[in-house]
């Protein structure tokens, strides 16, 4: 089946099975599997996999952060359709799975059997046990089984924009926060990330609307994690990192400020003092372990100076990671009207104040990491054109001569292609790092093209 088709299928049938999966699992959840309206649901599926099905060997239906796909074909949501995508996307996170797969040969009764699984493993506390079930040529499954669904870059998209929607709304409800919804995205995301750690650092140089949308959580968290990975930690002890940067900041969002103080510098200071206190509220709104506590700890800690001239403080493992990539953020995306600093001149900044502020140790780990230009940085070269970073030198000796792509030539020309200044006979360099916004152009667009 060609693309074209692939497509029209995805956004004639997609939408319809979409609707009768979740009208079935929303009916065994609240019925048993032999109730009149979980029969009419199922012979109504199984009528539209009927057809589906004709010459072909299966039907996929994914959710890949949060977006709806039929057999590798993203679907055409309508508003009517936007209620019902969420509800496929909860009841598949709840399972822990991304896809969920009808091959030929389906019966009436494999459906059943389906059913009855969901309605079984629902209310476990290990409702993920699903995925080892046979289910004939139904199969749940946690990864997807096809490649083309999405590219590796584009996973990593998706799921970064997740976290950022997941922090928006627990910072804009002020709900409690369920640490597990956060830990599975995060997982997804780590796991997309490997070999493209480069890009996942541009993922977090995205323009920002708000200053409290849940963007700075979330490229705290992922700068972290990179960090985390670099030093040889464990996945766990990466995840458990990552969700400390993310919610490192979280009591700084809760409190508003008045249309006076908006753009008071004193009073982002204030609440830059709160936020610690804050953030300790929100995360102990739910029961209190050992983690939770953890949390707390580390954002009091990474707003503390772990240095006073040779006197080291007893500062957390934790908050003295933090501390890097968060006042790296803030420095480059400040609140309004500060305009923010170039990334290499932030660096510079933090490197001057190692051994005072921060742990000299993270920060060159953390410019190992990010690189003295980040990936996404829009530069000026020596011959007078303009490029993006698109990635950190390995060698750390190295960092400030990046591989850029060239996007406009030194008479303003359009131009694409790549420089690896790290090249021995390479004679080009970075002159200066550029504000993206005064030349009005989309870098992110250029990671991704």
């Amino acid at each position: 089946m060609d693309g074209e088709t692939t497509r029209e299928d995805a956004n004639r049938v997609g939408p319809r099975l979409m609707a009768l999966v979740v009208r079935c699992l929303n009916a065994v959840s609240l019925h048993d599997v032999d109730n009149a309206g979980v029969k009419e649901a199922l012979e109504e599926l199984g009528a539209l996999l009927d057809t589906a099905l004709r010459g072909q060997t299966s039907v996929e239906l994914q959710c890949v952060g949060g977006i709806p796909f039929l057999s590798g074909a993203r679907m055409k949501l309508g508003d009517e359709h936007l209620e019902t995508a969420v509800s496929l996307r909860r009841y598949l996170e709840h399972f822990q799975a991304q896809e969920i797969s009808f091959g030929a040969g389906l019966r009436r009764e494999h459906l059943r059997t389906f059913l009855v699984a969901c309605q079984k493993h629902r209310r476990t506390q290990k409702p993920q046990a699903i995925l080892q079930e046979k289910l004939g040529p139904i199969r749940l499954r946690d990864v997807l089984s096809s490649t083309t669904v999405l590219t590796p870059r584009e996973v990593m998209l998706r799921y970064y924009a997740r976290l950022v929607v997941l922090l928006k709304h627990v910072i804009d409800t002020r709900t409690p926060v369920r640490i597990e919804r956060f830990r599975r995205v995060l997982l997804r995301l780590a796991d997309a990330s490997v070999g493209h750690e480069s890009l996942l650092v541009g993922l977090t140089r995205f323009r920002r609307a708000q200053v409290d949308g849940g963007q700075h959580g979330a490229a705290v968290a992922v700068l972290t994690l990179l960090m985390a990975r670099r030093m040889g930690l464990s996945r766990a002890q990466q995840l458990d990192l990552a969700l400390n940067g993310l919610f490192h900041d979280l009591g700084r969002g809760t409190t508003p400020l008045s249309p006076e103080q908006e753009f008071d510098r004193a009073s982002h200071e204030l609440l830059a003092r709160r936020g610690p206190l804050q953030t300790g509220l929100r995360l102990l709104q739910r029961p209190l372990d050992s983690q939770r506590l953890e949390r707390v700890v580390a954002a009091h800690d990474c707003l503390q100076p772990a240095w006073s001239g040779p006197v080291q403080h007893p500062i957390g493992f934790a908050g003295r990671l933090l501390a890097v990539p968060c006042a790296f953020d803030l420095l480059t995306f400040p609140s309004p009207p500060h305009p923010g600093l170039p990334p290499d001149t932030a660096l510079r900044l933090i490197t001057h104040r190692a051994g005072t502020r921060f742990d000299p140790r993270v920060v060159r780990l953390f410019t190992a990491v990010a690189g003295f230009y980040p990936v996404g940085t829009l530069v000026r070269l020596s011959g007078g054109q303009l490029g993006v970073v698109m990635d950190v030198p390995t060698d750390a000796a190295l960092a400030a001569r990046p591989r850029v792509r060239v996007i406009q030539g030194a008479g303003k020309t359009k131009a694409d292609y790549v420089v690896d200044l790290a090249e021995p006979q390479q004679r080009l360099s970075i002159i200066a790092s550029l504000d993206s916004t005064e030349s009005d152009l989309n870098v992110p667009h250029f990671l991704f093209s």
